[in-house]
């Protein structure tokens, strides 16, 4: 089956006729019947009316034939403008259906998924830290309606890598290895150290001192109370109260998150705030300027390790999962616009989210703490950061230096 037919059979009865019988009478050809679908996919997550509803169909029963496509094709698109380009409102609509509880199970035969950060690897489109990244467990308990991850593991099993101490012992450590994530393919303290992963990387980051081993989490988790090797920094990816409670389904709340950083601080622990995805919604300035708030009351300086930001990134397979998936969710609800193969806000949207967002951080923290952006446009950093880089590996240095320079501290 075709897209277009993919699409139009995740609709119920009633939409597809209707639907069906609209781009047939206006003769529409495969393109842009393909690009109809897709709009009343969008239309279907954040809970508008299908389009038949929207389109004018008297003024398509007036037209000429010969014109009533372009004119269905303008209306179209006029609306979904209408709809893309205003801030995002959140006022009335209904947070996620929250999906049951996935299996789990550990896999002792399951070899370290090593890769590299999924900034483009084509030329420095995006400035790239250059991250390596280490998937010991696959497939997350959460239900982002953003997230990449359910579209690449869809099979609703979360999967732990078994003897990985021993896995990680075989890995030959080399001077281009020297920052691995573990946030990628899942959350990182899902299940703290129930299955002793969090253990098995910290013997390791003792091993290999030059090394940081960043974790990434939107849980409520205790890995902080105690103290763990100083080159490991626990992170806690935070948003807008608005955005954890609409879009980050299972997640813990702002609040939550920032109490379970607070423990780590409190034992010694690094910890690092990542501001991501950013939605431009409606109160997003107030909502976001409340979370800098939150971060500067709670943590000095020095405590935090680093503060980055970045927006809605979609690639093609993610958008078209999500179409095909049809939960409910607004986070499509913007102009879908290409930036360095992939579709994120306007530039001059991002543009004014970061600016914003930065000038909420004191100035004692601008100058001690690394801030940074997350697969953006190069221009974007000087506005938002006050700096920019010449390349990649300009960047990656600086934050070496920034990352094992508070390291060696609780070393």
């Amino acid at each position: 089956m075709d897209a277009v037919g993919t699409l139009l059979e995740s609709f119920d009865e009633d939409t597809r006729k209707a639907l069906s019988s609209m781009m047939d009478y206006c003769r529409l050809t495969q393109s842009q019947r393909l690009e109809t679908v897709k709009n009343e996919a969008d239309l279907r997550q954040w809970k508008e009316k299908s389009l038949t509803a929207c389109i004018d169909a008297r003024k398509l029963e007036l037209a000429d034939p010969g014109t009533r496509r372009g004119l269905f094709m303008s209306m179209m698109r006029d609306h979904m403008h209408t709809l893309r380009s205003e801030e995002t409102d959140y006022e009335g609509f209904e947070a996620l259906v929250r999906p049951g509880k996935k299996e789990v199970c550990e896999v002792p035969d399951k070899s370290l998924g090593f890769g590299r950060c999924p900034c483009p690897i084509d030329g420095e489109k995006t400035r790239c830290c250059r991250l390596t990244t280490l998937d010991v467990v696959t497939q997350c308990a959460f239900s982002c309606a953003y997230c990449s991850v359910q579209s690449f593991y869809n099979d609703g099993r979360i999967e732990i890598t078994g003897n990985l101490e021993e896995k990680l012992e075989s890995l030959e450590v080399d001077g281009g290895i020297w920052h691995i994530g573990t946030g990628q393919a899942s959350d990182s303290l899902l299940f703290d150290d129930r299955y002793g992963t969090i253990s098995a990387l910290a013997r390791f980051a003792e091993k290999h001192p030059g090394i940081i081993i960043e974790l990434k989490s939107k849980a409520k988790s205790d890995i902080g109370l105690k103290k763990w090797p100083g080159n490991m920094v626990f992170t806690w990816s935070l948003n807008a109260p608005t955005v954890i409670e609409k879009e980050e389904g299972l997640t813990a709340g702002l609040d939550e998150r920032l109490s379970s950083a607070r423990k780590c601080a409190d034992s010694g622990n690094l910890v690092g705030f990542h501001i991501h995805p950013m939605v431009h919604f409606k109160g997003w300035q107030e909502e976001y300027r409340l979370v800098m708030e939150k971060i500067t009351h709670a943590f000095a300086a020095e405590e935090i390790c680093m503060i980055s930001s970045g927006t809605l990134v979609f690639t093609k397979h993610v958008l078209k999962t999500l179409r095909e998936k049809g939960a409910p969710s607004r986070v499509l609800e913007m102009e879908l616009t290409p930036a360095a193969g992939k579709f994120s806000y306007p530039l001059d949207v991002r543009k004014k989210m970061y600016t914003t967002l930065f000038s909420y951080l004191p100035e004692e923290y601008r100058k001690n703490v690394f801030t940074y952006l997350c697969l953006e446009d190069p221009s974007l950093w000087l506005p938002a950061l006050g700096r920019e880089y010449g390349s990649d590996r300009e960047f990656e240095e600086d934050m070496k230096r920034a990352y094992l320079s508070k390291a060696a501290l609780r070393m």
